[in-house]
């Protein structure tokens, strides 16, 4: 192929944004289709910690590490691990620095993103874009949109970076992610430091989680005097729908839900329980799906980044760290094949998809096995403990 191929991405996630953001660098133009109407349409997702493998380094090949810095958080990474009485069984300030495993610096997810949009080029993210579907003719992708008044746009590639529920993905491969059997309610909870000192004093500088009877509780600090509870259950799907949880929850009954969800923890330690009783400006409900090991055949004109090509739970704390540099090395192995011939360029992104679901099996892999002791019978907070300790000595080995 003698001239450069067009390129679109689907998805203003981090790992599409990265994408874009790395193509830029190189002077490649770039559009990037996105169904939400603006950035603040919808909650993000809580704090993450960036992985200096994974996450940082697609800061790096995106050129901002400045910027990053300025949101970091290398304070919030304490970690707390208590049974449902409320014995403490594990607790990261208490270990020596050389038990402490690598730097993972915290920021929000919310925080990242902005970041990344303000690098790009102005009008880069089509906002209010949904895909309805692809078509693939004559060597290109047709892009269809759910808004039938927009005209279909055609290029040469695209890259899929748009979530769990990829339309891009069903181009390629019939598989759909499947539910875990793990729910969380994502609770959002602002101005804690003069509302709730009290939380403050519990999560102190990271999170704080209490386990037992396949159930737990787990507020994370978040940037800008947010403190998110996560209240986890290892439920069927539909007991949401049956107890009400869900419905309440939808229709924005808050203190109703979490009386409900009280119920579901009778016996447990009031320093813990009594945080579901807190006022709060939000809650999610998040059910955790897995598109374990899943891959497709390379495509001359379409691949798969992040969620879009592995879902995975967050019990690793690496799916958005994959995601980030899964973009930046699509972004890379673009930018070096832009004119290739077709079959180098095929070649080229098999390799990269290749190495890129290595990583991402490898990863889920462990994220579900921690998933099964931390959530699990019984006194689950020693297991996960236990755990905890294990990763830590793999870390710093």
């Amino acid at each position: 192929m003698s001239s450069p191929r067009s390129i679109a991405i689907v998805g203003a996630g981090l790992g599409g944004l990265v994408c874009a953001r790395v193509l830029q660098l190189h002077n490649i133009t770039v559009d990037v289709y996105e169904k939400e109407p603006s950035p603040a349409s919808r909650q993000q997702g809580g704090s993450l910690d960036m992985h200096s493998k994974l996450g940082l380094k697609a800061l790096q090949m995106s050129q901002l590490m400045d910027q990053f810095k300025k949101i970091a958080r290398p304070e919030d990474q304490d970690m707390k691990i208590m049974g449902k009485d409320g014995t403490v069984y594990f607790e990261s300030p208490n270990l020596l620095p050389e038990e402490r495993g690598e730097d993972r610096p915290e920021a929000d997810r919310t925080q990242l993103r902005q970041i990344l949009l303000e690098s790009l080029k102005p009008g880069t993210v089509k906002w209010n874009h949904g895909i309805s579907n692809i078509i693939h003719e004559g060597g290109r992708a047709t892009l269809h949109f759910l808004d039938s008044g927009r005209s279909p746009v055609v290029y040469d590639f695209i890259i899929g970076a748009d979530g769990a529920w990829s339309r891009v993905r069903t181009t390629l491969s019939p598989a759909a992610p499947e539910y875990t059997g793990v729910c969380f309610i994502d609770i959002f909870v602002h101005d804690v430091r003069k509302k709730h000192p009290e939380l403050v004093d519990f999560v102190k500088r990271g999170m704080a989680m209490a386990l037992g009877d396949n159930k737990g509780i787990a507020p994370q600090r978040n940037a800008n005097d947010v403190v998110r509870i996560y209240v986890i259950f290892r439920k069927p799907l539909e007991w949401l729908d049956e107890v009400g949880l869900k419905r309440l929850v939808d229709e924005e009954r808050y203190s109703e839900a979490s009386e409900l969800m009280l119920e579901e923890f009778t016996g447990w330690c009031p320093e813990v329980t009594n945080f579901l009783k807190v006022p709060c400006a939000s809650m999610t409900v998040r059910p955790l799906y897995s598109l374990d090991r899943h891959k497709w055949p390379t495509h001359p004109n379409t691949t798969l980044i992040g969620d879009a090509g592995h879902v995975m739970v967050p019990f690793s704390g690496e799916g958005a760290n994959l995601a980030m540099i899964d973009g930046a090395e699509a972004g890379l192995t673009i930018a070096k094949h832009l004119s290739a011939e077709n079959a180098t360029w095929l070649e080229a992104f098999k390799s990269f998809e290749a190495a890129m679901l290595r990583r991402a099996w490898a990863s889920s892999k462990g994220a579900l096995e921690n998933m099964d002791k931390f959530i699990s019978d019984g006194n689950s907070a020693e297991r996960a403990s236990i755990t905890m300790k294990k990763l830590l000595t793999v870390a710093t080995a």
